[in-house]
């Protein structure tokens, strides 16, 4: 017998591989390169697993490499011009706005996925000019940590918070506690009752409409600036000092975020996460929240598929699976009710103030916002200036800032 050609030979080799494909389970696929996926390290054993059984059902294979989240961004504009780069990657919230204006990141076709059960401030998140840029699989914020041993149940309001504080004080206690300076804590107050940094827009952000200065801030820096007076959160209170008198158990409660929770639990203390409470507008404090989303490349050939592959990464399914791996807070509400997911504090906690959470502006101006907001909320709380005052002056020098940038 002859030696088959080259050519038989390749259409025998292919023919074979569909029928192996079909034998399994799994759909016939032409594409012999597979989809490269770029994700947290901590992650990439669970990205792997979900990854396999996609590909068993649609016959693509799938090849995942692990970035850390903070290098991403620029090794994608790096790698992907020259074809070297992923498919589909991940990034942090306060990178989206690069990836968009860079063209970094395609718009996802928001039809090959059921986004039902996002929650809204998650998409709203990853949308830019009408169109899905992201799908997120993490969300974050700060919330209120508070002692059962003192608060058998969370607070409900801030009024019931201050009179608690009250009675503390006396007892040499404090009912809650927070950095009132650091602006990244006391945003949520302000917006809250109506605050915010730059007013959204269909297109993302208007950096020239800032509402740092407005009825709702001002009310806010007041609240903060009573709790001062009376002593009820003493100069002083930092990252550090808050949650060290939590868990000496001296402070009732503390509002701080989940890499905070190892020391509490470090230290005994019987604890519960919930939202912030409620203010006297009956509106909840807003802080902003943090978010991590799986994007697909625009330098991508494969641009459909890969939305496809993120849909099965973020399925109900694979995102209990991750939390379950510690892997973050899924955004999804099909997950966070499910009873052993709510059962745990911090998701039932922060996952439901994330609900009530601000985006954190993702364009360049926010960068000259901090230190004139940590100033203002500082010279407010000293009194060198009233709040209208401090308020006014820091938008003025956050405003010329902004001017310096153009």
């Amino acid at each position: 017998m002859k030696a088959m050609s080259g050519r038989l030979a390749r259409t025998l080799a292919v023919a074979t591989a569909a029928i192996l494909v079909l034998l399994t389970g799994g759909a016939v696929s032409l594409a012999a390169d597979p989809l490269v996926v770029w994700c947290e390290p901590q992650k990439q054993a669970t990205v792997q697993a979900a990854a396999a059984e996609w590909s068993k059902k649609s016959g693509i294979p799938v090849q995942v490499e692990a970035i850390s989240v903070l290098e991403t961004a620029n090794k994608v504009q790096l790698a992907g011009p020259v074809g070297k780069g992923p498919d589909v990657f991940c990034c942090l919230s306060g990178q989206l706005g690069m990836l968009v204006t860079t063209g970094t990141a395609a718009p996802i076709d928001a039809s090959l996925l059921d986004l039902s059960q996002f929650m809204k401030v998650s998409l709203e998140g990853a949308t830019q000019d009408g169109k899905l840029y992201g799908v997120p699989y993490d969300i974050s914020s700060v919330g209120l940590i508070y002692n059962k041993k003192i608060w058998p149940q969370p607070p409900a309001t801030m009024d019931e918070v201050i009179a608690k504080s009250r009675e503390l004080k006396a007892k040499g206690q404090f009912g809650l506690l927070w950095p009132l300076e650091n602006f990244y804590f006391t945003y949520a107050i302000m917006a809250g009752y109506g605050g915010y940094v730059f007013a959204p827009t269909a297109d993302g952000w208007n950096p020239e409409d800032i509402g740092l200065a407005n009825e709702g801030s001002v009310k806010a820096l007041k609240l903060v600036k009573t709790l001062r007076d009376e002593g009820l959160i003493p100069v002083g209170t930092d990252h550090v000092v808050a949650p060290g008198m939590l868990n000496e158990g001296k402070a009732a409660a503390i509002i701080d975020g989940s890499w905070t929770l190892a020391s509490v639990q470090q230290a005994g203390i019987d604890y519960g996460v919930a939202p912030i409470p409620k203010l006297d507008n009956g509106k909840y404090p807003a802080p902003f929240v943090s978010l991590k989303w799986w994007h697909v490349s625009s330098y991508s050939k494969r641009k459909a598929e890969a939305t496809q592959l993120i849909a099965a990464l973020t399925t109900k399914d694979a995102m209990y699976k991750s939390f379950k791996n510690a892997e973050g807070i899924p955004p999804r509400i099909d997950v966070l009710d499910m009873p052993d997911v709510k059962s745990k504090p911090e998701v039932a906690g922060y996952g439901a103030q994330a609900n009530y959470g601000s985006l954190l502006p993702d364009i360049p101006e926010m960068n000259v916002v901090w230190v004139p907001m940590n100033n203002a909320i500082e010279i407010a709380l000293r009194g060198d200036r009233t709040v209208q005052e401090a308020l006014a002056d820091a938008v003025n020098i956050i405003k010329q800032s902004i001017a310096e940038l153009k």
